[in-house]
């Protein structure tokens, strides 16, 4: 999961690239989806995947994650059109806590007191590291309702995923939820009538930039959280794979020049550490049964 934050995290600085190339949010969502159908389809069919023959309940799953995860992109969207980006995607990461507690429904206990000390982390550390505050304005929160409900749909989606268990294979799941949000995308892009066009790049350049966004941001990312979503369990998987939002910062920094606060560092810090409190041994190590 900590490889699944850091392609998403990649996946950021890549994307204000490709736009600034020409793309735009339609065909870059619509693209990348298509790209990722396209490639767990074929690999669905030299691998020989067969259709799951499963109950309703699974299908049931598996309409929800992909209407969840197109959710995320859309609500994202709308709530970057009504107010700055920085409050966006800080209150995107409230898919940490939401996660959590969607968890704790629905396993019906309290997570543990080190999980919920290191969801406060990150929570607070989002906050920093996308310098929320020097971004809040009379007029900067017109997107925040979108972007809770993005946030929502994110932490849906890890529920719905760790609730599969193994029941079908990783692939063919990476396949399903990927081809029903790219139509559900596709859909609305269609109905809403956002272009599908380039402005100053070629058609190589395009499937070019359209090839690595999908496989940073979808590809790798959708299969690997498919492996470990019911391993780790929502709560701690969204915790790793808030490395995201350190890796975006500084690879924004690094690449396209960003600015870099003390604040933001500070952010990535708090992040970082609470990314690692759950895996910290605390207390005396256990006595060995040998002496010398």
């Amino acid at each position: 999961m900590l490889t699944v934050g850091a392609m998403w995290g990649l996946h950021g600085p890549l994307l204000k690239l490709a736009y600034r190339a020409g793309l735009n949010f339609a065909l870059v969502s619509v693209g990348e989806y298509a790209i990722a159908t396209l490639a767990f389809g074929v690999a669905c069919w030299v691998g020989r995947v067969k259709w799951p023959a499963e109950d309703r309940g699974f299908w049931l799953r598996m309409f929800l994650g992909g209407l969840v995860g197109s959710g995320v992109v859309l609500f994202l969207f709308w709530s970057y059109q009504l107010g700055p980006i920085p409050v966006g995607a800080t209150l995107l990461f409230l898919y940490v806590p939401f996660t959590s507690i969607l968890a704790a429904l629905v396993h019906r206990r309290w997570p543990p007191v080190r999980e919920i000390f290191s969801v406060c982390l990150v929570t607070a550390g989002a906050v920093l590291a996308t310098d929320f505050m020097g971004s809040t304005g009379p007029d900067s929160l017109k997107g925040a309702p979108q972007a809770i409900l993005a946030a929502l749909c994110f932490a849906g989606f890890f529920m719905i995923s760790e609730g599969l268990g193994n029941r079908s294979t990783p692939l063919f799941r990476s396949f399903f939820f990927s081809a029903l949000s790219g139509l559900i995308l596709l859909g609305v892009t269609w109905v809403v009538g956002w272009p599908l066009s380039v402005v100053g790049t070629s058609l190589g350049g395009t499937l070019l930039w359209l090839t690595v966004l999908s496989a940073v941001g979808q590809l790798v990312p959708v299969f690997l959280m498919m492996k470990s979503a019911h391993r780790l369990g929502g709560g701690l998987g969204s915790i790793l794979t808030s490395l995201e939002l350190p890796v975006a910062v500084g690879l924004s920094a690094l690449l396209l020049g960003d600015p870099l606060r003390l604040s933001q560092l500070g952010g990535i810090g708090l992040i970082l550490a609470g990314i690692a409190l759950p895996h910290l041994r605390l207390g005396p190590l256990p006595a060995s049964g040998s002496t010398e």
